[in-house]
């Protein structure tokens, strides 16, 4: 296996571990919606959700069939959307409409769509994702840095309470009954009278 193999494999388990969690999974829908692609996860949810969610197999034709007419029913385009950039092979959508016609209901119907468009989004969509999110990342430390003053509290707390430390021992050092004492190299003067 070379490095870039090993590469991807670790890219797509992130990916599809960044899929399964709904906050992240928002994040990445936000960033697809804004390059116009949203679809293209919107189907591969749907796909996965056909594999994943259902148990009643006298529901699987329907939801086929809702997926092919919602998604793949306009010509080979993944959307009706006339900004879409993305789309299925040929070869692809005529095996899917020909197991319609047939019938061939199972789980695995959209098995080779949804690893396509998964390759799609792995390879164009996911990296720079990741690219622009640490982009808006450094962008906000850099924001805080100029909104975050160089000398906070905590700065000025330990000097104040070495003054604060200071002042009490001058203040025990006053209070003491013994005097203070006078370096012995400080000639004492004495009082002048007027």
């Amino acid at each position: 296996m070379t490095s870039s193999k090993i590469n991807d494999t670790e890219l797509r388990k992130q990916f599809l571990q960044y899929l399964n969690q709904p906050e992240l999974c928002e994040q990445f829908y936000i960033y697809m919606k804004s390059e116009h692609l949203a679809y293209v996860l919107e189907f591969y949810l749907a796909c996965d959700g056909l594999r994943n969610l259902l148990d009643d197999t006298s529901k699987q034709g329907p939801i086929i069939e809702l997926i092919y007419k919602h998604y793949l029913c306009n010509g080979k385009n993944l959307s009706s959307s006339s900004k879409a950039k993305f789309s299925l092979p040929d070869d692809l959508i005529s095996s899917i409409k020909q197991r319609l016609i047939k019938h061939e209901f199972h789980l695995k119907f959209y098995d080779q769509a949804q690893e396509y468009v998964l390759k799609y989004m792995l390879q164009m969509c996911y990296p720079k994702f990741l690219i622009e999110q640490q982009q808006q990342q450094e962008n906000e430390l850099k924001r805080q840095a100029i909104v975050t003053p160089k000398f906070s509290p905590m700065h000025k707390r330990p000097m104040t309470s070495r003054k604060k430390e200071a002042f009490e021992q001058l203040k025990r050092n006053l209070n003491t009954s013994v005097p203070i004492k006078m370096p012995s190299n400080v000639r004492q003067q004495q009082p002048v009278d007027p």
